[in-house]
């Protein structure tokens, strides 16, 4: 091997693994619903977790010990995004999904629309001075 195709395939190894980071949690904030307690909450954010992952390819829990069990040798999680913004953007619409889907609080990206500006009374005449007499200089 040539040295110089060293640090190519280094440098190369590093961009793919990059490129494949699995999210450690979410984005985003989730609240408790209106009718729910908070241990139903906290059980529900780790459900949540645990189907977002593996929405983008990782492994939850229980996968990771039935695949220990079967097998000995460790294989890397497949990954269905082609980037870690991608990845975490899927993880976080699947965890918002889930969570809304259980009754809780999830954030709403939109446009904010303000309320139409009240109609004034029909009698309304607004303030106006007078105006300055000619020859006036303050």
């Amino acid at each position: 091997m040539k040295p110089r195709s060293v640090p190519l395939l280094m440098a190369a190894a590093l961009v793919v693994a990059a490129c494949t980071a699995i999210p450690s949690g979410p984005s985003v904030i989730a609240l408790p619903g209106s009718t729910k307690t908070f241990d139903q909450f906290r059980s529900d954010d780790h459900d949540c977790r645990q189907f977002a992952l593996g929405q983008v390819g990782g492994v939850n829990s229980q996968q990771a010990s039935n695949t220990a069990a079967v097998s000995s040798s460790a294989v890397g999680p497949s990954h269905s995004s082609d980037s870690g913004y991608g990845a975490q953007y899927q993880y976080d619409a699947a965890y918002i999904q889930c969570m809304y889907a259980r009754g809780h609080r999830v954030p709403v990206y939109g446009q904010m629309l303000a309320a139409p500006p009240a109609t004034p009374p029909a009698n309304y005449k607004p303030y106006s001075p007078p105006p300055v007499p000619k020859g006036y200089a303050p």
